[in-house]
């Protein structure tokens, strides 16, 4: 009996000694973190393509190991979005070229190319191009995970979008929160 309980101190002493050491290897092992990376607008994967918006990704979830997503996107004439909040996410847009006119908690302004609007959380917002001409965006959406959400929107045709438990589902998901208008 003295044999077995002294085997299994030893068998208890040696675990810890491994896990000891393994958490000194991975401690000491230099993490891989994500290299540098040039955006080169002309060869950049196009995400969305459709008939109000393009969108490539400059520097995505994994280049920024979640920190912020960076977007250039291209928002066709007539393009606007309704008035939303994101309670989890704050986003940056510099205009690039083109016209745009944004509404950020009750507050409008038309905009121009080298102007720029912070939202932070929670900040209803709501926006449109203006003018015949494309707006050209660049976003910074922080924290990360936009490059996620224009992948889950991907895997759902249009006709499965206006589905309201699909719509639903995705706002949910994309941290795109409508603010209904009172009568």
């Amino acid at each position: 009996m003295t044999k077995n309980l002294n085997l299994s101190r030893k068998m208890v002493v040696g675990t810890f000694v491994i896990c000891g050491l393994l958490l000194i290897i991975v401690s000491v092992t230099p993490q891989v973190k994500p290299g540098h990376k040039f955006y080169f607008p002309d060869k950049a994967p196009i995400v969305t393509d459709d008939k109000e918006v393009t969108t490539k990704i400059v520097v995505g979830d994994n280049e920024s190991e979640g920190r912020y997503t960076v977007l250039s996107d291209l928002w066709k004439p007539g393009f606007s979005v309704s008035t939303h909040y994101h309670a989890r996410h704050t986003e940056t847009f510099y205009l690039v070229s083109g016209e745009a006119e944004w509404t950020v908690d009750g507050e409008k302004h038309a905009m121009k190319a080298g102007d720029a609007v912070y939202i932070p959380a929670n900040a209803p917002h709501s926006a449109r191009t203006l003018g015949n001409k494309p707006a050209h965006f660049i976003l910074i959406y922080s924290a990360g995970d936009y490059e996620s959400h224009l992948r889950r929107e991907l895997k759902y045709t249009e006709q499965e979008k206006k589905d309201p438990k699909v719509k639903e589902l995705l706002r949910e998901l994309n941290d795109f929160n409508v603010v209904i208008k009172k009568p």
